[in-house]
């Protein structure tokens, strides 16, 4: 992460600009087309997550997902525009969801496990806490998100760095009623 502590995982976002509206979510897939198929998407287009940005439409009506390999065995899934990413989510397999908006969190950290949701168990949590990734980052909010989002580096094997946004992936248009759920 060029010199940036590895729990700084905000920062990434802060610097690109992709703040306003966060949501994203990891899913347990054998690749991004897998899950770019569930998707049902109309229309993709080969990308990486920082060519994808110039789509960022925070609260627009148009649902654009950009989907890409976390590593081995998990997919991340990044809103771009449009409905949430928790509506899509239902499937089998491990999946985790979180999002933030204006500075504020949206709703409990959730994973969903063969269907079914849950609130993640507090044990999840030791990893953030022993290495006090809730203390790093530019204020409240990044210290907080850091701390959520180094949980889930831990379930999922990769933190985020400049690299998670240089993948490649695909950018989904989503027609709407495309999605199996909701």
């Amino acid at each position: 992460m060029s010199g940036r502590n590895r729990f700084d995982q905000w920062a990434c976002f802060e610097e690109r600009g992709l703040t306003e509206m966060f949501e994203c979510a990891w899913v347990e897939a054998p690749g991004y087309r897998s899950v770019a198929d569930g998707l049902r998407a109309e229309e993709t287009l080969a990308c990486d997550l920082n060519q994808a940005k110039r789509w960022f439409q925070p609260f627009g009506e148009e649902h654009l997902v950009w989907v890409s390999d976390h590593r081995p065995g998990w997919v991340k899934l990044y809103a771009l525009s449009g409905q949430s990413l928790y509506r899509m989510l239902p499937m089998d397999g491990l999946g985790f969801h979180f999002s933030c908006v204006n500075g504020e969190w949206e709703d409990e950290q959730s994973y969903i496990h063969q269907g079914e949701w849950h609130e993640w168990p507090t044990e999840w949590f030791d990893f953030a806490t022993d290495h006090g990734a809730g203390d790093i980052g530019s204020d409240e909010l990044a210290g907080f998100m850091n701390f959520h989002l180094a949980s889930i580096a831990n379930q999922t094997g990769r933190f985020i760095d400049d690299d998670w946004f240089a993948t490649p992936g695909l950018l989904c248009r989503i027609p709407e009623g495309a999605w199996p759920h909701g």
